[in-house]
């Protein structure tokens, strides 16, 4: 795990290489299934509109039978779960022809894992992580397969969207968090 402190001590922690070879892909294999609809909105604070995107949103049936949180708490990871609560988990399918936004959340932590089994260098898909006023990049994440990133959702942050190389969807399963 690396830690980064952002933005008057908000935290980003990054998490590599989070689950097996086996829960990887049965988890690409549910989400890959998933059924995506339009509407998932980012507010988007610093441009104030907003932009609709495709998205899956996990009932709490999806997340049982995926075993995530079982998951998450058998990993490295499993202390970003003391103390929460999950409000909501969505799947994002990216394309290359999105805009992406910075944004902030208002919950308490989002714990954002990278979905796809393979991504190469070139294909971008990064998450940008901003100063306060959104005006600079403080850390971008590349997008690593088997990454999980829990992050203070008040920290403006967006997605660089994929190249037109990439031949997948990019795929990220956003854990939303609030405290018990």
């Amino acid at each position: 795990m690396i830690e980064y402190k952002v933005n008057n001590s908000k935290f980003i922690r990054v998490y590599d290489d989070i689950f097996n070879f086996k829960y990887r892909h049965d988890l690409y294999k549910y989400v890959n299934a998933s059924y995506f609809r339009i509407g998932w909105e980012d507010d988007t604070v610093f441009e104030n509109r907003k932009h609709r995107f495709l998205h899956a949103i996990y009932s709490d049936k999806d997340i049982a039978d995926i075993k995530l949180i079982e998951a998450i708490q058998s990993s490295q990871a499993a202390k970003e779960l003391e103390g929460y609560k999950v409000v909501k988990c969505v799947v994002n399918l990216s394309t290359p022809s999105d805009a992406n936004f910075r944004h902030i959340h208002g919950e308490d932590k989002i714990l954002l894992y990278y979905v796809n089994i393979e991504w190469e260098d070139g294909w971008h898909g990064e998450t940008m992580f901003f100063n306060e006023d959104g005006t600079h990049i403080s850390y971008a994440s590349a997008y690593t397969p088997n990454r999980l990133i829990a992050f203070d959702p008040s920290i403006p942050h967006a997605i660089r969207p994929q190249s037109h190389i990439a031949p997948y969807y990019r795929f990220t399963l956003a854990i939303i968090l609030n405290k018990c």
